[in-house]
């Protein structure tokens, strides 16, 4: 079966990548540098003084005595990313959630011009990897775009469980300079329990793609036939849901059509949870990730060797039952929370992926199916990769 939304050209150099690459040396593939763009950015400015811990806003919170998430706090909440998720009314699986329209507040990074004169803006949380919003928008203002190109591609990123998007900023700027728009959601996680979570993460996804897609500025600047997924840990989970991954019985599964690829980083794809007599069976996709092989789209996971949290035999064994183009790459010594020195690596493979499928580029579909390692860094290899196959439901 070919991958669903992608073109026939494409998926045929595909093919003939995985089927005709040469043997590649074990340091082939160059980091790629930060790209040509200058990075401009929506609005997300919120008040200074919280009345509760600003963490709390960033994760979200909820208690019979205290309602918090980032939503409460924006300054110009008319001029920001705000959208709201229609929760299904079934108590059994979002619980006190069910039947309401739960806030959902994500930010948008994009290529602009070298002209832009607009200030940065320093989110007033600095216990992250990076919060400076670069040429931020004011309230009322519109984005400016560079002006070489009439429509990008589009990537919304999904962050980790209880995680926050301020933490992938750094990573989300990176993607844009190279001309992407990038979508970040803020989950709220801390908003519902785990099993609601599961369940409303693929909800909360395509609702920001709704968001950004029909936005009146942004709207108009997206190519809606090259529109990828990035998530890291749970937000790999839930890209994969959103790309028709499912075990019959769960309730998470949100199939969308207009997604052509998706990239994973320490993707989580089931596991059990904490230690006996304390565990939770967590396995969206069934124990052996049978419920992926309806994932028929290209995927691409990066992961670490020495992950607790994801463990690498769960992301082997998930890739090799997507129906699609999928591929892993190991880097080698690497733990959940991954170090500084390995980031040149996933940056070089997410954009050599995200090249691949949502510009097809053939140097970076050569490169991305005919190379093991990329140069520099700490050790990476390819430890999986296969084509598109058809399903054997």
């Amino acid at each position: 079966m070919f991958p669903r939304n992608s073109s026939i050209p494409a998926v045929i150099a595909a093919l003939l990548a995985l089927a005709s690459a040469p043997r590649a040396r074990a340091d082939d593939i160059p980091p790629i540098e930060p790209g040509p763009y200058a990075v401009g950015s929506t609005n997300l400015e919120v008040t200074d003084h919280p009345a509760s811990p600003l963490i709390d806003y960033l994760k979200g919170y909820s208690s019979p005595r205290r309602q918090a998430y980032i939503a409460d706090l924006l300054v110009h909440p008319g001029s920001a990313l705000v959208t709201a998720v229609p929760v299904p009314a079934d108590p059994t699986v979002y619980g006190h959630k069910a039947g309401t329209a739960l806030p959902l507040v994500l930010y948008a990074v994009y290529p602009t011009s070298a002209e832009n004169r607009r200030a940065d803006y320093k989110f007033p949380y600095p216990e992250t990897a990076d919060n400076v919003f670069p040429h931020m928008q004011r309230a009322g203002e519109k984005p400016i775009f560079a002006a070489d190109t009439a429509r990008y591609p589009l990537i919304v990123f999904s962050h980790g469980y209880e995680g926050h998007g301020l933490w992938d900023l750094d990573h989300l700027k990176f993607l844009a300079a190279h001309g992407y728009i990038v979508a970040s959601v803020f989950h709220g996680d801390g908003r519902a329990g785990l099993e609601s979570n599961l369940a409303l993460r693929p909800l909360t996804l395509k609702a920001a793609l709704d968001c950004v897609l029909k936005h009146p500025d942004l709207g108009p600047a997206i190519d809606p036939d090259r529109i990828g997924l990035s998530g890291g840990s749970f937000g790999g989970y839930t890209i994969l849901a959103v790309m028709s991954g499912i075990y019959p019985g769960a309730a998470g599964s949100a199939p969308d059509p207009r997604i052509k690829a998706g990239f994973g980083l320490v993707p989580f794809m089931g596991a059990t949870m904490g230690s006996w007599p304390l565990t939770t069976q967590v396995w969206p996709f069934g124990r052996d990730y049978s419920g992926l092989k309806a994932v028929a789209i290209p995927f691409l996971a990066v992961y670490a060797e020495k992950d607790t949290s994801v463990r690498p035999a769960s992301v082997r064994a998930g890739v090799g039952q997507i129906s699609g183009p999928a591929a892993a790459v190991m880097l080698d010594g690497e733990q959940h929370l991954l170090s500084k020195q390995a980031w040149p690596d996933v940056r070089t493979w997410e954009i050599l992926f995200f090249n691949a499928w949502l510009r097809d580029d053939a140097t970076a579909r050569k490169l991305l199916y005919g190379g093991t390692s990329v140069q520099g860094g700490v050790h990476d290899h390819k430890t999986d990769q296969h084509a598109a196959r058809r399903r054997q439901d």
